[in-house]
């Protein structure tokens, strides 16, 4: 187009020219020892716009020519770069497809063609680990690294995820700590560490981040509500308590957390096992009497304090105001039998029974008839108290769905975008 140009204003200023030397054409004369040259000046005019033409074809020629090597290098590097963004493009969707053996080869090909080799290496770890080769999968996790040291914390997360999903939970760990000196404030480390440490049961360690948890709302409150109570319940499972540990463990915890039923259950249960029933009994009189818990109720009656039949009486005057409460009628029934009071037990029993009380208490009747030598009584029993667990269990199962919207909903997940929602 330029030259197209350049010709047609050439044409123009010879025709303007030749118009002015139609009436003076004038003369040019050159002369160079011993050669003269004398032409008119309208032709003297053509050639020098020809001459000028052609000097700035050839100057372009020699331009072009003299570019041809990087030319040619450009157009090569463009080539390559479109064979590595279809590799690229293969290799993701190998691994969209399961295809781990293509997705590898192709996200391996072009890698010093392609603009972001990091995610070339991250995807060639995912294809090694499904082929169950996990030095080849650091091997390019590495590399991504070097390839890009901008990257580090989401290699580091590949990594530690990676590792994860093998069960290296060691490792992982140790890669996710080494990243948390990166970034003290990065919610997905900081949620993948608290998931290992609840995989691992080490709740102690995953108790010391609940702070750094709520502070960089890591999960909702509700949901950090319910890992600090799982927490809890599981250090004082895990409190040895002939070291005191149990103790320091209850002590610890908050106002509102020693009335919490759930947790005085599994510290009494935790005593009883320790052999500590005076305590056990003391804190769960104060209990009951600050608040009506069947669960805690039940529980008084597996404690053997030292002073059984003072124990047998603070459960009677609790009968006052909960005469027919099926709980109570069952603990009073034990701490009879515990006390040696067959007739008053076999009462209390057939009472709780009566009011509808748990299967346990025909089982519990069962073993007192048989003791009392009335092994036909007994055996109705604990076939009613069967029959009472298969009745339960059959209530307890969810109703069948009706639409596939109620089986959506009954088998969607609960758990959010952190997986600290169950407990393995």
């Amino acid at each position: 187009m330029k030259l197209l140009i350049v010709i047609l204003l050439a044409l123009a200023a010879s025709l303007a020219i030749a118009y002015v030397a139609v009436d003076d054409p004038g003369y040019v004369l050159i002369t160079v020892d011993p050669w003269s040259i004398e032409l008119s000046f309208s032709l003297f005019v053509v050639l020098l716009v020809a001459l000028f033409i052609v000097t700035y074809l050839a100057i372009r020629f020699l331009a072009r020519v003299w570019r041809t090597p990087k030319d040619i290098s450009n157009w090569r590097g463009r080539r390559l770069t479109g064979k590595a963004q279809r590799s690229q493009t293969q290799g993701m969707m190998g691994l969209i497809e399961g295809d781990w053996q293509k997705a590898e080869k192709q996200l391996l090909s072009y890698l010093s063609h392609t603009d972001a080799p990091v995610l070339n290496y991250i995807g060639a770890a995912h294809a090694a680990q499904a082929q169950g080769d996990l030095e080849r999968r650091d091997r390019y996790l590495d590399q991504a690294r070097d390839s890009d040291p901008r990257q580090t914390i989401a290699v580091g997360l590949t990594k530690a995820k990676l590792q994860y999903q093998t069960g290296q939970l060691e490792q992982a760990l140790s890669t996710l700590n080494s990243l948390r000196s990166h970034a003290p404030k990065n919610k997905k480390i900081l949620g993948l560490i608290m998931q290992i440490y609840q995989d691992l049961q080490n709740w102690t360690a995953l108790s010391e981040m609940l702070p750094t948890a709520r502070k960089q709302r890591i999960l909702p409150e509700e949901k950090l509500d319910q890992l600090n109570q799982l927490i809890t319940q599981r250090l004082l499972t895990h409190s040895d308590g002939g070291d005191g540990q149990l103790n320091n463990t209850w002590r610890s915890l908050s106002r509102e957390q020693k009335r919490d039923p759930e947790l005085i259950a599994t510290y009494v249960d935790q005593l009883i096992e320790a052999g500590d029933n005076e305590q056990a009994e003391n804190l769960l009189r104060k209990a009951i009497k600050q608040q009506w818990e069947p669960k805690l109720v039940l529980l008084y009656g597996r404690v053997h304090a030292p002073d059984l039949a003072k124990q047998l009486k603070t459960a009677e005057k609790w009968a006052t105001a909960h005469e027919n409460d099926p709980a109570l009628l069952l603990t009073l029934s034990r701490l009879c039998m515990a006390n040696e009071l067959w007739g008053k037990a076999r009462s209390y029993l057939e009472a709780c029974i009566a009011n509808e009380g748990p299967a346990e208490a025909y089982e519990e009747l069962g073993k007192l008839l048989e003791q009392l030598e009335e092994p036909e009584n007994a055996l109705t029993y604990y076939r009613q108290g069967l029959q009472r667990m298969s009745t339960s269990a059959a209530q307890d199962q969810p109703a069948a769905p009706k639409s596939a919207q109620d089986t959506a909903a009954l088998t969607a997940p609960i758990t959010t975008d952190s997986p600290l929602e169950s407990d393995r």
